[in-house]
């Protein structure tokens, strides 16, 4: 839309219709009068107002060209107030408005520019922009707005003017929050919930048709007790703890940050079970190799963990490898990697544990012929994850986190909880779920562990 400056309408209508002035309002006006007050064409002013343009009994009505203060308006009147197609700029300033007006407000549909040159364009009602879009230097969104800020809230969809990052879905003053969709720079496409800017992962629903695991240790043959057995002539004392009872096994609860997400009882069947069987370069678990016949007396599919110390990489995975049988249907091993600070600094910092986890991965995929996992907290792929080397990052990861909202990394398993309840263990256990659907798990176990999900 274009408007006409109506400085430059000729003074000669005034001298047509005999014009006449007079004091009006405060100000003075000079123009067309009838019946003692401004109809028809006529300049106004008072000590920080100008106007040049039509009258209609006494008020600004039809084409008129306002200045006040900073602010011009050009445009259309109606009993004194913007009404129709006007612009509305001010002076020094990127920020303005052309579109339409009623009643003196923005009504209908309009542009407007802000001071840092970002500009609306969409539909306004009583002052308000109900829908529209937003273009600013990062890119355009399009959708619906805060009626203070003007910054996307409600659903909009935003694409950056290069088209490499894209977000659709729920926006709160200009940040995604809520569910939406996000793909950034040619990253990982982020699908789930939002909360501040911040991508809090897929809100997981648990059902039946989903693959669950546990992982375990001594912890679950809790409590222990002594008792002799003879070993030739000699009687000795040997640690006993609690037996599974494998052919019960039932997840039949989920901890309490994950039971109201549960979709009808939760009695799930269990899929797999990761058993750990050394640590550091000198312990050794005795419940591995009974605990690995148990699982797949049953058919659970088996894996075997090392719990990493800050030892030689090289040497923990020649410890692994010497106390560990792992059987050619078994899970590939997992390298589970949760060393204190203080443990890290004796190592020579997170260059180093890198150093040392690719070692033992290195070494323990090369003799069992799986490629292993790496077990790792949220806390550690926040803050440490991007620094690592790509070969690392290349490894599929089970993560630690504890809540509703699943993991955003290269993700093949996922701990949901450590307050899980089995049938026939004693005690907590992890929980565990496969990062895909039944038909992935299966297309991963017959295709030797590289069809990945």
């Amino acid at each position: 839309m274009r408007l006409t400056p109506l400085l430059l309408l000729p003074s000669l209508l005034l001298s047509s219709c005999g014009h006449r002035t007079l004091s009006w309002q405060g100000g003075s006006y000079t123009g067309e009068v009838k019946d003692g007050v401004p109809d028809g064409w006529g300049i106004y002013r008072d000590d920080s107002t100008c106007y040049r343009g039509n009258w209609s009994k006494g008020q600004r009505d039809g084409m008129g060209y306002l200045t006040k203060g900073d602010t011009t308006y050009q445009g259309s009147f109606r009993q004194g107030h913007y009404e129709g197609e006007g612009r509305l700029s001010i002076k020094g300033s990127l920020s303005g408005y052309e579109g339409q007006w009623a009643h003196g407000v923005r009504q209908g549909q309009g542009v407007y520019t802000d001071t840092l040159g970002r500009t609306w364009t969409g539909r306004w009602t009583a002052d308000t922009l109900v829908s529209g879009t937003l273009c600013d230097s990062l890119g355009t969104y399009t959708g619906t707005f805060d009626r203070i800020s003007m910054l996307p809230s409600g659903f909009a969809k935003y694409v950056s003017h290069d088209g490499l990052s894209m977000y659709e879905g729920y926006w709160t003053n200009g940040r995604h929050n809520g569910f939406g969709i996000c793909s950034d720079n040619g990253r990982q496409l982020q699908c789930g919930w939002w909360k501040a800017g911040r991508f809090l992962g897929e809100r997981m629903k648990y059902t039946s048709a989903r693959v669950y695991g546990i992982d375990i240790s001594r912890y679950q043959h809790r409590p222990e007790r002594y008792t002799r057995i003879r070993r030739g002539r000699r009687r000795i004392r040997i640690k006993v703890g609690a037996p599974i009872a494998w052919k019960k096994l039932r997840i039949v609860h989920l901890g309490a940050a994950n039971s109201h997400n549960v979709v009808g009882h939760t009695d799930f069947p269990i899929s797999f079970c990761y058993i750990k069987s050394t640590q550091g370069t000198s312990l050794a678990s005795s419940y591995y190799a009974s605990d690995a016949r148990g699982a797949r007396s049953v058919g659970i599919r088996v894996g075997a963990y090392h719990f990493m110390s800050a030892a030689s990489g090289a040497a923990q995975a020649r410890w692994f490898l010497s106390k560990t049988h792992v059987a050619a249907g078994d899970l590939p091993p997992m390298l589970d990697v949760e060393l204190t600070n203080k443990q890290i600094r004796s190592m020579g910092g997170y260059s180093a544990l890198y150093s040392q986890m690719l070692s033992w991965l290195r070494i323990v995929g090369r003799a069992t012929g799986k490629r292993p996992i790496i077990y790792i907290s949220q806390n550690f792929v926040n803050r440490h994850w991007t620094n690592a080397p790509q070969e690392l990052q290349a490894y599929r990861v089970w993560i630690a986190r504890y809540g509703q909202y699943k993991p955003y990394v290269k993700l093949l398993y996922w701990q949901l909880s450590p307050w899980g309840k089995v049938r026939g263990i004693n005690g907590y256990v992890d929980i565990n779920v496969f990062n895909g659907s039944k038909e992935q798990y299966n297309r991963y176990i017959e295709s030797n562990f590289t069809d990945l999900p």
